[in-house]
Order: structure tokens, then sequence, then C-alpha cells
């Protein structure tokens, strides 16, 4: 019968029990492909892990199993820093010439060791000079002061003065006051002039700073090839002569502060001189109203004595402060003003040389600075007093060794690394300023931590367990454990476990292959 002529009720029939077949004979097929084997173990089999293993005494001596005793200990790790040796700044000087001169002699050159007090070079200044005439000047001065005082006392003596002279008081103190406001001004001039100075100084400072940052920038550049040498060459030059003006901008201050000790040397003498005449002057107006009539002469002569006695002192002190010493010759000695090496010399002989021009650099490298390079991840792990080791390839074969004495309290601007510096021993001297360095610095990253090998954690299911020896020849329990961070091959237990508990750290996979017959999940 073909589908035209069969019935509608047969037809819908035969093609209900046509799909019902199809759906009973996909069914079977997916229940035949997902059959369990009888190698496979049911669910409730699959989580019956054995909890013991025991491995019979030839097995045990066989395996050769590492035990060890679970004690706290600490979980540690080794930084490898790299840095460089610095010179410490109190052990650096750029020596320079406190006034202008003409050199003479140089008695030390590069690469000598100098002592303190040393003669390094001797020079010829017309401004020592003018000051050596000014002190033999007030020295002179004084002389006569003193011999003129003793004729007038003499004199007094033997009733030679009897008119007092208060109008002389009087134009003395108008005197010693017009200087005292001159003297005030030169002070506050002085002063001034100093802080324009220490502003100036401020002002190279920073762009010293800017042109080292750029500098520093320019290398990393250059290394990767990104600038060209000469652009480099001209940052280069730009923080040389960054570094040029700040060793202007000190001289200049230096000479602002020897002109305001300068002043503050004539204001005294002129406050001193001041309160004489004033004394003075109280003195002549007491007389004058008492009619007591009193040598003025011998006064004027103990006042002129005083006075030179000041002058003398005052030019002194400018002799010193420029370095030179009473009948020196008008010559400048430099000396050294610690123990050192002559790193650089700038002049010659002949040559004339100013405050703002270094002459000498001396370094003392007896103790030099070990800078360090430490990343943001690994500061909380580092503290002041730690012990490191160090190495250059400069000292090849030696091993020294430091301690952690200043971690910089901010990060460097452009590397983001903040500085470790230690102050190292260097009496022979192996450690040259400038020299690369390789460091060990030893880190504890957790304490009292229960530590096993990484090789003793096994695996089961996608869980760790550890084998612990129970007590019994032979028997060993499989304990689940929480584990921690893992450092070198080294992890740590959170729980499982207990101190004291003794657990296998080697050959742990034997006991896992043992205790599934042979195959380790």
């Amino acid at each position: 019968m073909s589908s035209e002529t069969m019935p509608t009720g047969a037809r819908k029939w035969t093609q209900w029990l046509t799909g019902a077949v199809i759906i009973a004979l996909g069914v079977g097929v997916l229940w035949w492909l997902n059959r369990p084997t009888p190698e496979e173990a049911t669910p409730d089999d699959a989580a019956r892990i054995p909890e013991t293993i025991t491995l019979p005494p030839e097995s045990l001596q066989l395996a050769e199993l590492g035990i060890e005793t679970l004690r706290p200990r600490d979980l540690t790790r080794v930084l490898r820093l790299f840095g460089q040796v610095e010179p410490m700044p109190e052990n650096l000087v750029n020596l320079n010439s406190r006034v202008t001169g003409r050199v003479l002699e140089i008695r030390a050159h590069v690469g000598d060791r100098v002592r303190r007090g040393q003669v390094l070079a001797v020079l010829d200044s017309e401004e020592i000079h003018r000051a050596e005439v000014a002190y033999a000047q007030a020295k002179r001065q004084l002389a006569f002061a003193r011999a003129e005082l003793e004729r007038r006392k003499r004199l007094a003596q033997l009733g030679a003065y009897s008119n007092p002279a208060l109008e002389e008081a009087r134009t003395r103190l108008a005197s010693a006051r017009a200087e005292l406001r001159a003297a005030e001004a030169e002070h506050r001039n002085a002063q001034n002039a100093v802080q324009a100075a220490q502003s100036q100084l401020a002002k190279a400072n920073t762009a010293l700073q800017q042109a080292n940052a750029q500098l520093a920038r320019a290398e990393r550049l250059l290394q990767a090839q990104l600038i060209a040498q000469q652009e480099y060459e001209a940052i280069r030059a730009n923080a040389q002569q960054a570094q040029a003006d700040v060793e202007i901008a000190q001289a200049q201050l230096q000479s602002a502060r020897a002109a305001l000790q300068s002043a503050e040397a004539r204001l005294n003498a002129a406050r001193e001189a001041y309160t004489i005449a004033q004394q003075q002057a109280e003195r002549a107006e007491q007389i004058f109203r008492g009619q007591y009539l009193a040598s003025k002469e011998v006064a004027d002569a103990e006042a002129a004595y005083q006075q030179a006695q000041l002058a003398l002192e005052a030019a002194l002190d400018e002799l010193r402060l420029l370095g030179g010493k009473p009948d020196g010759g008008h010559k400048l000695v430099i000396t050294a003003p610690f123990d050192g090496r002559i790193a650089d010399l700038q002049v010659t002989v002949g040559e004339t040389v100013t405050p703002d021009k270094p002459m000498f650099r001396i370094v003392n490298t007896d103790a030099v600075w070990a800078t360090f390079d430490l990343y943001s991840e690994d500061l909380p792990y580092v503290r002041v007093g730690q012990k490191l080791r160090f190495t250059t390839d400069s000292v090849p074969g030696r091993v020294f060794e430091a301690t952690v004495q200043l971690i910089m309290p901010e990060a460097d601007a452009n590397s983001r690394v903040v500085k470790v510096r230690c102050t190292v021993s260097n009496p022979d001297p192996k450690l040259k300023p400038g020299v690369f360095l390789q460091a060990e610095l030893p880190i504890v990253l957790e304490r009292n931590a229960l530590i096993v090998p990484a090789e003793a954690v096994q695996t089961l299911e996608g869980k760790p367990y550890l084998f612990v020896a129970t007590g019994r020849d032979g028997e060993f329990a499989l304990r689940p454990v929480q584990l921690g961070q893992t450092v070198n091959n080294s992890v740590v237990v959170r729980s499982g476990v207990q101190p004291g508990e003794r657990v296998v750290t080697r050959n742990a996979s034997l006991l896992t292959g043992a205790l599934f017959g042979g195959g380790e999940e």
C-alpha cells in the first residue's frame, strides 16, 4: 500500500513508532559508550584513599627514605643586589684658594698620599700682602699709643693738665656713632650678600641635580642606541657646566661669608669704640658739672690705646681669615684638611688662581660607601643592621662583608629603586669609587614555620599530602595538609602536621606508588 492510499491515522502511528525506535537506539549507544569498565573504581571507591601504608623491612631498606623531625624554623631567601662604591662626602673635598694669587710651588701631585696639615702648594698673594701691611701698621700704632699713654700719665702726675675738654668728648662720641652706623650698614650689606650667594648656590645645586638626572637618562638611552653620541655629549657638557656653576656659587658664598666676618669684626670694634666714647662723654659731663678738673689728655690717651688694641686684633683677624700669618712674607700655604690621596690637580706653577677655581681634589678611601639598589617588593624584608656579603670584578676572588647602615627614605625618581648604604673599611685601598658590586643579602620571609622539601609533598586527586611516620615499624600515615609559600624547593606547611612529628622528605613518591599498587595518581 502506498503512502498516498494509507489512511491518515495509520500514517501518524507509523511515524511515532519510528521516532521512538530511533530515540531508544540513541540512548543505548550513549550507555554503551559511557559504561563503567571493570578497571574503573566507583565514586565511592575513588574517595577511599588508604590512610596508612606499611612496608616490610626489606622494602623499607631498598626505598632509602629520608625522614626528618619537623621543627619550627625561618623561611629564608638570598637577595641578589647590585650597586657601586661611592666616596663618603666627609672624605671628599675640592680645595680652593681663599684669595687670588700666583702659584709658586706645587708639592703634591695626582696619586700622592697626603697627611692632614701637609703643604700641597704655596701661593704669592697681593691680598695677603695688603693684610700684612695693615697688621704691621696696627702693631706700630699700638706701640705709639702705649708710649703716648705713659707720657701723658707722667705729665698728669706733674700737674700739666687741668682743663677738661667736654666738647672734644662729644665730638669723639659723634664720630664713634657715625662709625657705628657705617659698620652696621656694611654688616647688613654683607648679610644680604651671603643670602644672595646662598640662593644662587641653591639654584645651582637644583640645576646640577636636573643635569645629572638628564645625563643618567641619556646614558641609558645611548646604551640602548636611542640617541646619538653627539646629543649625549651635549647633555654631558651641560652636566659638567652645571657642576662648574655649583663650584663657582660655592666660592662666591665662601667669599661673601668672609666679607660678612670682616664686617662683623668692624661692627664689634665700632660698638666697643662707641661704648668707650659714650663713657668718656658721660665722665666729661660729670666733671664739667662738678667743676672737678681732671686730665682729659690721659683719658684721650687711654681711649687711643684701647682703639689701637682693637685695630690690631681686627687686622690680625683679617690676615688669618685670608689664610696668612704675621711675617709670612705675603705667602699663602695650601694644606691638606685630612689624610687622603690627590685625585685631581687643576693648576700649574706660575698660574694665577682665584677663589672660585678648585686647585686639588682630595679623597680619603680608608672608609667608603657600598651603595646597592633595592626594589620596592623587597623593602619589607630589609632592616638596618643586617649583614651582607659582596664581590667586585676589580678585586677577583675576595668576598667583602658589610652591615646595612642606611636605607634611603625615598626612591630614586628615575629608576624607582631605594638606595641601601653600607660603610666599608677600606685601608688597602682595594675598593675604588665607581666600581660595580654584586651582593648577597639573606632575608627572612617567614619566622617559626614548618618547612619541608617540595619533593616531600605528594599530590593525590589534586590535594597535597605528607607521609608521617607513625612510630610503628615500617608504617606511615598519609596526612592531608595545607601549604603556604614555596621558596627554593622549600614549602611552608600551614596545617595538617605538628612540630615534633617525623615526615618523609626523600623518596616519598615511592610510598605513593606502593600505596596504589605501583601507580601514582
